[in-house]
């Protein structure tokens, strides 16, 4: 992992009128409370976490974000884990946390969840390609279509099988490959095929058969011709954020969708809520610093990189499930 430049200059806050703002721009995005009857579910990429240095507010501030949600998906967690273990000490002892073994990039994939409500349930396992049959993958980006042998995922997807007062669902944690595109589009096309035949296997064998994909797929953009949103949807996968109207993408920018959860409405679609969004924390955040360099390029640009090194470049993605 390579972390972002560290800031030269420091913003003078409040953790608790930053969470009074966070509290309140929560609300006006229309992002749920957490119900007994609900299941709130988030991805976030935190962005070389564990190797940038956040400081204890920052920290807070990322645990309070992760902490209006029931189950989060995170990637980009360093080979390093004390930030995690401190993440976890603020939460408190109601939260629990399963993480991944390094992979590309020496990066874990890890799942925080309120332990009160979501309960861990048989498989823990990564994703890896166990046949030659399963790794001849047919790929197509723009107007070329190629066969090749597909050796292994970058990152090994984690999957976790969980269950939430009878819901029971296999979170599948993706960080997706980004510097060549054919490797990514490979690495999501044997991903759809892998969880297309295991939704259809008997009920005793594990995962369960609402197989939900989150995290980061690097995936730019919901053009049917997108060599990574293509193969998802060939395999049967729903994309429900692309189903929303006027939907923000997740980086700081808005304008790209990176992140993703994608399921398989034969199996998943009961139980979603149709409720699904992105939220902006950076716009919520340090506003007394904006205020005063948001008519200023480079304070703008100043802003974004506090944002991003001490806090993310990505922004969590949310969905709803009924219980």
């Amino acid at each position: 992992m390579v972390g972002f430049k560290k800031p030269s200059f420091s913003i003078s806050y409040k953790v608790e009128t930053e969470i009074a703002s966070l509290n309140s721009h929560k609300s006006l995005r229309k992002v749920p409370a957490k119900a007994d009857n609900k299941l709130l579910m988030a991805t976030w990429n935190l962005a070389n976490f564990g190797l940038q240095q956040r400081q204890a507010g920052h920290l807070e501030l990322i645990a309070h974000i992760i902490s209006c949600f029931d189950i989060v998906a995170l990637q980009e967690i360093a080979d390093d884990v004390r930030d995690l273990e401190k993440l976890l000490q603020i939460l408190g002892t109601n939260y629990d946390c399963v993480y991944s073994d390094i992979g590309g990039n020496d990066e874990r994939g890890a799942f925080i969840y309120d332990a009160r409500k979501v309960a861990r349930k048989g498989m823990i396992a990564e994703l890896v390609i166990k046949t030659n049959r399963e790794r001849q993958i047919d790929v197509i980006v723009g107007s070329e279509k190629e066969s090749r042998t597909f050796i292994d995922y970058n990152r090994n997807p984690y999957m976790v099988n969980f269950d939430v007062k009878g819901f029971d669902f296999t979170l599948v944690n993706v960080h997706l490959y980004w510097s060549s595109e054919f490797l990514r589009a490979a690495e999501v096309t044997a991903l759809g095929k892998w969880a297309k035949k295991r939704s259809e296997l008997p009920d005793f064998q594990p995962p369960s058969k609402d197989i939900i994909l989150l995290g980061d797929f690097n995936m730019p953009s919901f053009a049917d011709d997108d060599p990574i949103y293509k193969p998802i949807r060939k395999y049967g996968f729903k994309a429900p954020l692309h189903e929303t109207n006027n939907a923000e993408g997740s980086n700081l920018a808005g304008d790209k969708y990176y992140d993703q959860i994608f399921f398989l409405p034969k199996h998943t679609d009961d139980s979603f809520s149709g409720k699904i969004g992105v939220f902006d924390f950076d716009n919520a955040l340090f506003k007394s610093f904006w205020s005063k360099n948001a008519d200023d390029k480079e304070g703008r640009q100043r802003f974004h990189q506090y944002i991003r090194y001490y806090i993310s470049d990505h922004r969590p993605l949310w969905a709803q499930f009924n219980l």
